[in-house]
């Protein structure tokens, strides 16, 4: 799954030479096949966060006037792959990610092979394209309900020199104030994200701590936020070497980034994998400073 992931994210970013926040180049003027590509490493019985991205002639597409109709059909043991399950619809969730990403939410109802149709409009009727989905009982990674995981990850109390403590070239000092644990005592509602700016290989991590860092700036006295960097200093050596923080193996996180948003009791209320903007977590964050029950779908 892992390596699916990094797969479809790195196709998605192809236009990169290196490094985060570069724009998508424009597609080519041609009217080439536009092809769907899943960009989650797990799925699970439930309500699920479908990120899609697009690529046309093996170029990212990046249009946020676009939405793209997504019909789910269950394809394992006793399915019909003419018969849909479930319909939702792929928003634009791309603003400052350097490509664009469509999010539908949906719930999968059973463990095993399922097909999403992607309806992508065209000028000339939409064009459909069908990808394999499967669905497992059980995640990796932890799952919404699920008590967070009282990691003690390093703090600036801990390593006082920031840049020994996170990758992330222009630090805010209160991601590395506690641990997880720590947050989980407090009583108080906070969002974690484990990601590695320098080091990204899906080229969001960087563009999502811009975004927590907006977020943190409104709701910081009602919600605390923590960075966890995947890789120990010195982060490029580790990188190299592929050895995680043990947070991250704590988490049993497989691909980076990942977000959780946890409520004042510890409970997991939202998770995402991959791309995050401002749009599409505000709301959610909105409701976890208020001590609601989070509905992270549009």
């Amino acid at each position: 799954m892992r390596l699916r992931l990094i797969l479809a994210m790195v196709l998605l970013v192809a236009v990169f030479i290196s490094g985060c926040g570069r724009q998508a180049a424009s597609p080519p003027a041609e009217a080439a096949p536009i092809a769907p590509v899943i960009a989650a490493s797990e799925l699970v019985v439930g309500l699920n966060r479908l990120p899609f991205g697009l690529l046309q002639g093996g170029v990212p597409l990046n249009d946020p006037n676009l939405s793209l109709d997504v019909t789910l059909y269950y394809v394992g043991p006793g399915g019909d792959r003419t018969q849909p399950v479930t319909t939702t619809k792929a928003v634009y969730r791309g603003q400052g990610l350097p490509v664009g990403l469509y999010v539908a939410y949906a719930n999968l109802d059973r463990a095993g092979g399922w097909e999403a149709e992607i309806a992508i409009p065209q000028a000339n009727g939409a064009q459909k394209s069908r990808i394999r989905l499967d669905v497992s009982e059980r995640a990796f990674a932890p799952m919404v309900g699920d008590k967070a995981i009282p990691s003690r990850n390093l703090t600036a109390a801990d390593v006082p020199a920031l840049d020994q403590l996170t990758s992330d070239p222009r630090p805010d000092p209160d991601f590395y104030r506690m641990t997880i644990a720590d947050a989980i005592a407090s009583g108080k509602p906070f969002v974690v994200t484990f990601s590695t700016p320098s080091f990204c290989q899906t080229a969001v991590c960087a563009p999502n701590m811009s975004v927590l860092k907006q977020l943190k700036s409104e709701f910081g006295d009602r919600v605390n936020f923590i960075h966890v960097e995947v890789y120990p200093y010195p982060f490029g050596e580790s990188y190299q070497q592929a050895k995680l923080v043990p947070a991250m193996q704590e988490w049993n996180l497989r691909t980076e980034p990942w977000t959780f948003l946890v409520d004042g009791n510890g409970v997991i209320q939202a998770r995402y994998e991959g791309g995050i903007t401002f749009d599409e977590l505000r709301p959610a964050i909105a409701q976890l400073a208020a001590g609601q029950p989070v509905n992270p779908m549009p």
